[in-house]
């Protein structure tokens, strides 16, 4: 459980350092446009400026060298914004690899789970149900033992059975000088007659 629990903490610190990757990257991205903004703000106060400074027969270099100050400041927003994305894929990545990573753990908890409460329950079932030959052999027994209490009852007996130091005992008719019944045909079955009311 620790295992797991160290498991999904990884996998959601990873997730957060992704997450601050991605903040991290928006937060540079948004200081990036404003420095560029700020420069290119910076840059056309320059230009106006230097405008204001050329005569009016060199307004078509004023405008070349407008346009080579532009060219500039754009190269550096466009390398600015490339370092972003780059940072910002990496961070998506991360986050997404992460993400994958806790979702098979989430699974892989799913599975053991049901394996743990499924194969215990199964388990029990196969060996604690009795099998449908058991059951038929237990109602014929049954039937036999109802058989021989209807008979015993029929001829005014009545079986007592009691706990004699764990095994089952019944109470016979005991009467002095009398013997017990053996089994003519072996000789080894030893009888005694039921006590009756």
């Amino acid at each position: 459980m620790d295992e797991h629990v160290n498991e999904n903490d990884l996998s959601l610190r990873a997730m957060a350092v992704a997450a601050k990757g991605i903040m991290s990257a928006a937060e540079n991205d948004r200081k990036a446009a404003e420095q560029a903004i700020a420069r290119l703000g910076y840059l056309e106060k320059r230009v106006e400026q230097s405008l204001q400074q050329i005569p009016t027969i060199l307004g078509a270099s004023a405008a070349q060298i407008a346009d080579s100050v532009a060219s500039k400041a754009a190269e550096q927003l466009i390398g600015k914004f490339r370092q972003a994305d780059a940072a910002a894929l990496d961070a998506a990545q991360k986050y997404q690899a992460a993400s994958d990573s806790l979702k098979r753990r989430f699974w892989l908890s799913i599975f053991a789970i049901h394996l743990g409460v499924v194969l215990p329950l199964a388990l029990l079932f196969f060996f604690a149900v009795p099998s449908t030959d058991e059951i038929a052999q237990r109602q014929r027994e049954l039937a036999v033992l109802e058989q021989n209490i209807d008979a015993l009852k029929r001829q005014g007996g009545d079986a007592a059975i009691i706990d004699c130091e764990g095994r089952p005992c019944v109470r016979t008719r005991e009467v002095p000088g009398e013997d017990p019944y053996h089994d003519a045909a072996t000789g080894k079955k030893t009888y005694r007659l039921i006590w009756t009311k």
